[in-house]
C-alpha cells in the first residue's frame, strides 16, 4: 500500500522527513478492523509532527501520521456485525486504557496510558489503517450515517474537540461568545455556537481573509486585535459588559491574558489552544478571576462520547460544516497537501487515499 511515512531515524539526522513509501498491506488480527481510508484531515498536530517537534515522534521514530481518518471497513475480525466489510466508519483516535485514575473518572481523553491512531501507532495518511482490538472494543470506531458524505465526516475529530471545549461554557441564546482565532478550530466553534443558538458571537483574528470567512460563516462581529485594545473593542459590542464566554483558539501567549480582560462578570473561559513547550507560563491577572468570579477551563483532545456527539452534529447539519473542507488531495500529492495546510490560506485540507 501507499503511505505518507514520517522518518526521524536518529538523533544525528539533520531533519525529519515525510515521504511517500510503499509498505506491505496490513492485516487485521483477532478483534481488529482494517479500514480502507477514504479521507484523513491534516491539522496543526500533523504540521508539528512534520517539523519534528512532537513529543510522541522522538528521534528513531518511523511511523505514519494521520489521526482524523474516515473510511470503509475492509476486514472485520472483531465479531461485531456492525462493522461488516463495506461499512462506512469514522475513527475516534484516542484509545483510553480504561484503568488509570482519569479513565475511572470518565476522563478518557486524559488517560495516562493512552494509545492514539497516527500518534503512537500508524495512522490514516495511508491507503489502509489497522485499528487494534482495544480501540474497537472501546468504541473508537463509529458508523457514519449513510447520508453523510465521508469528506464531511472527516471533520468529526476536530468538531469533537470543540464540543468538549464548549461544554463547560454552557453558552445560551442570552450570551455573547468571543472566539479568539479564526483557524479551523475557531471557525468550528463559531459554527457549533451559532447552530446551538448562541445569541452573539464575536471573532477576533488578525488575518483579514480569515475575518471575512468568519463573517460569511455567521459571526455577528469580527475584530482585528491590532485595531486597538481588544477588551475595549469587545466591550463596545457588548453594551460595555464584556463577553459572557471566551474561547482561546490560537497559540499566542498574550491572548490568554487578553481573554480574562475581555470577559464579563461571571464569564466562563476555555483555554482550548495549547502553547509550545517552554512557552506555557504567561502573565494572567488573578484579580480579574477573583473579583469577576470568572470560571477558567482548559480542554484537550476528546472522548468517544464527544466524538459520537460530533458525528450527530454533522449528520444533522452537514451543509453547515461542509464548507470548512477547502482542499482535498490524493495521497500521491501529499507534499502539496501539507504545503497548502502550512500556508494558512486553506481551512481544512484532506488527504484522500
Amino acid at each position: 500500500m501507499l503511505a505518507y511515512e514520517y522518518r526521524h531515524p536518529s538523533a544525528t539526522t539533520a531533519e525529519p522527513v515525510l515521504a511517500l513509501v510503499e509498505r506491505p498491506d496490513p492485516v487485521a488480527d483477532e478483534g481488529e478492523l482494517l479500514i480502507d481510508v477514504a479521507a484523513s484531515g491534516i491539522c496543526g498536530t500533523d504540521l508539528k509532527i512534520a517539523r519534528g517537534q512532537h513529543r510522541l515522534y522522538p528521534p528513531g521514530t518511523v511511523r505514519v501520521p494521520g489521526h482524523e481518518a474516515v473510511g470503509i471497513v475492509a476486514q472485520n475480525r472483531s465479531g461485531d456485525a456492525r462493522f461488516d466489510p463495506g461499512t462506512r466508519v469514522a475513527v475516534a483516535p484516542n484509545i483510553a486504557c480504561g484503568q488509570c485514575r482519569p479513565c475511572r473518572r470518565g476522563l478518557g481523553n486524559l488517560c495516562e496510558n493512552y494509545a492514539s491512531v497516527g500518534l503512537t501507532f500508524d495512522g490514516g495518511f495511508a491507503e489502509k489503517v489497522r485499528i487494534p482490538a482495544a480501540g474497537v472494543a472501546a468504541g473508537n470506531v463509529q458508523v457514519v450515517p449513510e447520508h453523510l458524505d465521508l469528506r464531511t465526516a472527516a471533520l468529526a475529530e476536530p468538531i469533537a474537540a470543540v464540543v468538549r471545549g464548549l461544554r463547560p461554557l454552557q453558552v445560551t441564546r442570552d450570551d455573547s461568545l468571543l472566539i479568539c482565532g479564526a483557524g479551523p478550530i475557531g471557525l468550528i466553534a463559531l459554527l457549533v455556537a451559532k447552530h446551538r443558538g448562541v445569541g452573539r458571537v464575536l471573532v477576533s483574528q488578525t488575518s483579514a481573509h480569515r475575518r471575512r470567512i468568519a463573517g460569511q460563516l455567521g459571526a455577528d462581529v469580527t475584530l482585528d486585535p491590532r485595531d486597538g485594545d481588544l477588551a475595549d473593542q469587545v466591550r463596545a459590542h457588548t453594551d460595555g459588559a464584556g463577553a459572557d464566554a471566551v474561547v482561546v483558539a490560537t497559540p499566542i501567549g498574550e491572548v490568554f491574558a487578553d481573554a480574562l480582560r475581555c470577559a464579563a462578570k461571571g464569564a466562563r473561559i476555555n483555554f482550548f489552544a495549547g502553547l509550545p513547550s517552554g512557552a506555557g507560563v504567561v502573565g494572567l491577572d488573578a484579580n480579574l478571576v477573583h473579583y469577576g468570579e470568572l470560571v477558567v477551563t482548559g480542554s484537550t483532545a476528546n472522548t468517544n462520547a464527544d466524538f459520537a456527539e460530533a458525528l450527530d452534529l454533522l449528520a444533522g447539519a452537514p451543509e453547515l460544516f461542509a464548507p470548512l473542507v477547502t482542499g482535498a488531495f490524493p495521497l500521491a500529492r501529499a507534499d502539496e497537501a501539507f504545503a497548502a495546510a502550512r500556508a494558512g490560506e486553506q481551512l481544512k485540507v484532506l488527504l484522500e487515499p
